[in-house]
This record gives structure tokens, C-alpha cells and sequence, in this order.
């Protein structure tokens, strides 16, 4: 009886030795991403202006997590605000004095995961706040909205050798009928 209640022992803690290994297993992928974004907002009206009154800038802070090799989920924070560019506009508030924040959940595919550079498609629900002051119009209260909106963003990721720091440039369809063209460095760990 006690050589069989040994040798059950034994053989049960065989089995939770490989069960409980100390050796790590490192995935094929880095599974959190952290990105960040200032750059200009490239969309129709910068176009139709060179960017010779105000320049319209958008920047933002991303969160990532790779559940596989093609899909990823996360949320951003995206700030836009405007960079007067000429002094010449000063009078005219409405151009340059406001500011929106956006808060949002993200979702990506991506193709080709196993190459240096990927295609993707992006969506995202948000909520997004503006303000702007607005004394044109004699009322010197605010403009203020709150929204809910939606985008779907195709694009294209280069990773770097290492796969540590990705760049991502994509096109943002936001389904209140604006386009831009926007682009994020990101640092995957």
C-alpha cells in the first residue's frame, strides 16, 4: 500500500512538472503595440490652401493588443487643433480658435503578417467632443458638440528589421464624409 501511494506520488508529479515548466515560450509576434501621431491633417481643405492660413494638426496616442498575427484591438486618443500660419486670419476666430478630442476603440486586420510590410484595414467606433468659440455671430457663448461617429481606415504597415517600431500611413473614411491622409509610429513590445 505505501509502495503504490509512493508511486502514484511520483508519477503525478511527473506530470506537473511539465505541466508548470519554468521555460517561457516567447511568441512568433510581439502582442502590445503603443503608438503615437503629430503630424499635419492632410484632407481637402489644406489642399485648397497650401496650408498658408492655418494648419490643421491631429495628434494622438494609441494602445494595441495583438490577439493574433492579424487581428488587433485597442483604443486611441486623438486631439486635433489648429497652428495659425498667418497673422493676416487673427481676426477671424472661427478659422483657428477651437479644438476636438476623440476617444475611441480600435480593431485592425492585417494581411500578410509575416512580411516587413502588411495591408490592413481599420475600424473604429468613438466619441468625439469640439469646441470652438464662436463671436461672430454677437453670442459669446461657445460652440460645443458631442458625437458619436465611425471610421474605416485601409492602409499599409513597414515594420523595421527588428519588428520593434512599425510605421503605419492610412486613408481615415469617416462616415460624417470627411477623408484624410494620416500616418503613426508605433513601438511594439
Amino acid at each position: 500500500m505505501k509502495r503504490t501511494m509512493l508511486l502514484s506520488a511520483g508519477i503525478l508529479f511527473l506530470f506537473l512538472i511539465n505541466a508548470f515548466s519554468q521555460d517561457k515560450e516567447e511568441p512568433s509576434f510581439y502582442r502590445n503595440q503603443v503608438g503615437i501621431q503629430f503630424n499635419p491633417l492632410i484632407n481637402e481643405w489644406m489642399l485648397s490652401t497650401g496650408g498658408l492660413r492655418v494648419i490643421q494638426t491631429v495628434s494622438a496616442i494609441r494602445y494595441g493588443y495583438r490577439i493574433t498575427k492579424n487581428f488587433t484591438t485597442g483604443m486611441e486618443f486623438v486631439c486635433k487643433f489648429p497652428i495659425l500660419t498667418n497673422a493676416s486670419v487673427r481676426e477671424q476666430s472661427q478659422i483657428y480658435n477651437y479644438f476636438i478630442y476623440r476617444i475611441g476603440l480600435t480593431t485592425r486586420y492585417s494581411i500578410l503578417s509575416d512580411k516587413r510590410l502588411q495591408v490592413f484595414a481599420e475600424v473604429s467606433p468613438y466619441f468625439a467632443h469640439a469646441y470652438k468659440e464662436v463671436w461672430n455671430s454677437g453670442d459669446p457663448a461657445p460652440y460645443r458638440n458631442d458625437e458619436f461617429g465611425f471610421y474605416a481606415a485601409p492602409g499599409v504597415t513597414l515594420y523595421s528589421k527588428s519588428r520593434r517600431v512599425s510605421f503605419d500611413l492610412y486613408s481615415e473614411f469617416d462616415f460624417t464624409g470627411h477623408t484624410r491622409l494620416s500616418y503613426k509610429v508605433n513601438y511594439n513590445f
